[in-house]
């Protein structure tokens, strides 16, 4: 390790370089505590030169991050903040996972740590007697540690000290132990990261931990597992256990959180897609084809509303230039109010994932038969190059329309958000903005944008359901929606007729 430190502190290259880490020296050295002062001047200073070197850092916490800020005066930009994923040979199939039935009585534990002090061992214990001793049946499997002190002979203590992942029947083994346990408790005193907690995730099993190091990026409160103080004793987290597994249907709602985070976040091909990225925005493949390129596209759809999520599914089936998540829409009485909520929410999630430009889409787009992926794609880079804030894939309403290429036309404002491509240089006003209760997301969009287009022929269009969540007109006056469409395209196509018989002279 510090051979690499060295050769990258002092390394000067054309090619940049991309430091990936989960911690630094000096986050280290609190938990170590080396005395050798000339070691750790050395590597102190190798750290800093590493890290200012780097053209891009990333780390796998905010933790990470806020230190090599406060403590290295990193400039912030340069860091991203990417999980890591669960080390398994093969990810557990969630059909196949095995979840209590409410007549299963017996909570398994599971402590797995090679050190057993400072994984916080002895907390796991006491929390397993305390279990015991208040009349809740539960084992407590230890993996990786031979703890002193314990009751050995407990029928329901199961000790393991080692398990060796390269090979398959200790793999196996490992499995079987993930898919039968239903908490993971690691009360650890020091952790930059935790892999485990990842692997945890991947078999829906919520995890207890201290709110220590880089844990808190792994756990989520509520929604994979717990964090509690560094200072907190085994009864708390007896308690937490047993007040979540004797409410079966929390439980579940935990397990399936759970799996879902590991999904979302803690899962190897995630972090590969987030690297790639940035690695793409270092080192830009000039020739790229539109093979490979993709684009993030957040679907908003409200739960209750199936039939609209099947259409919309079905809509992007095939489409692989779309790298699609379903985002869950934020309720509000008044609608306009929960889809500028649900947009906003949507901006955060992809300066989470470091996307410089995405797709929003609500869930009752539709595409045009004019739709295909070079013509949407070639629009999207050319658009880019034009410096546009967003873009519309096809619109209901607008004021002007002036040609600023062969198929995209500028407008001073429009209706309709079902499809739009929002780029980066957007996102902070439109977190930035207080919405109010007469506003409208696309009114909301013409203002904060000067440079805003539509794209024609139509990519997109809105699919009349016969209901709007959002404007109260469409459900008094069905098919308003396809007029407003019709309508639209009618003017555009005129525009665009004119604009092509223009060019076409001007040409000749």
């Amino acid at each position: 390790m510090s051979c690499l430190i060295f050769n990258i502190a002092y390394l000067k290259i054309d090619i940049p370089i991309v430091y990936i880490g989960d911690s630094n020296f000096r986050l280290f050295n609190a938990y170590m505590q080396i005395k050798d002062e000339s070691f750790i001047q050395l590597a102190d200073e190798l750290e800093k030169l590493s890290l200012h070197n780097a053209k891009s850092i990333l780390y796998c916490s905010y933790w990470a991050k806020e230190s090599a800020i406060e403590e290295y005066n990193v400039d912030e930009n340069k860091i991203h903040i990417i999980e890591f994923g669960a080390n398994l040979t093969s990810e557990p199939i969630i059909q196949e996972l095995k979840l209590p039935e409410t007549s299963v009585n017996v909570c398994n534990l599971l402590f797995i740590g090679k050190n057993w002090k400072h994984k916080g061992g002895i907390i796991a214990y006491n929390s397993y007697l305390l279990l015991k001793k208040s009349g809740f049946f539960c084992t407590l499997t230890i993996i990786g540690s031979i703890p002193d002190n314990i009751d050995k002979n407990d029928a329901n203590l199961f000790i393991i000290p080692y398990l060796d992942k390269s090979k398959e029947e200790d793999n196996i083994k490992l499995g079987k132990i993930f898919n039968n346990s239903h908490f993971l408790i690691l009360p650890t005193k020091f952790d930059c990261f935790g892999i485990v907690f990842c692997e945890a995730s991947a078999y829906g099993i919520p995890s207890l931990a201290t709110d220590i190091g880089g844990v808190s990026q792994v756990i989520k409160n509520g929604k994979n597992g717990y964090l509690f103080s560094p200072n907190e004793h085994g009864s708390v987290y007896a308690n937490k256990i047993k007040s979540i597994f004797e409410d079966k249907k929390q439980y579940l709602r935990l397990r399936k959180t759970t799996r879902k985070e590991y999904d979302d976040r803690l899962n190897w091909d995630v972090w590969l897609k987030k690297t790639n990225k940035i690695l793409n925005k270092l080192c830009p493949i000039k020739k790229a084809t539109f093979d490979d390129v993709f684009i993030p596209t957040y679907v908003i759809n409200l739960k209750e509303r199936t039939e609209r999520l099947q259409h919309i599914i079905k809509q992007f089936d095939g489409k692989d230039e779309f790298d699609l998540t379903v985002v869950e829409a934020c309720e509000h009485n008044n609608g306009r109010i929960g889809l500028w909520n649900s947009i906003v929410k949507i901006i955060k999630i992809a300066i989470e994932n470091n996307d410089d430009v995405i797709v929003i889409c609500e869930d009752d787009h539709l595409f045009t038969k004019d739709y295909s992926k070079e013509y949407f794609i070639s629009n999207v880079i050319e658009a880019h190059g034009q410096g546009v804030d967003f873009f519309s894939g096809g619109i209901g309403g607008f004021g002007s329309a002036v040609p600023t290429s062969k198929n995209r036309y500028w407008i001073d404002w429009l209706y309709c958000t079902q499809f739009i491509v929002v780029f980066e240089k957007l996102f902070n006003d439109i977190l930035s903005y207080d919405f109010k209760d007469d506003d409208t997301a696309d009114g909301v969009l013409s203002q904060l944008s000067v440079n805003k287009m539509t794209i024609y022929p139509f990519v997109s269009i809105q699919k009349d359901f016969g209901y709007s969540d959002v404007t109260k007109s469409n459900n008094e006056n069905i098919g308003m929606i396809t007029q407003h469409f019709e309508m639209t395209n009618k003017r555009l196509s005129q525009i665009h007729t004119v604009t092509s018989l223009y060019n076409a002279y001007n040409d000749n």
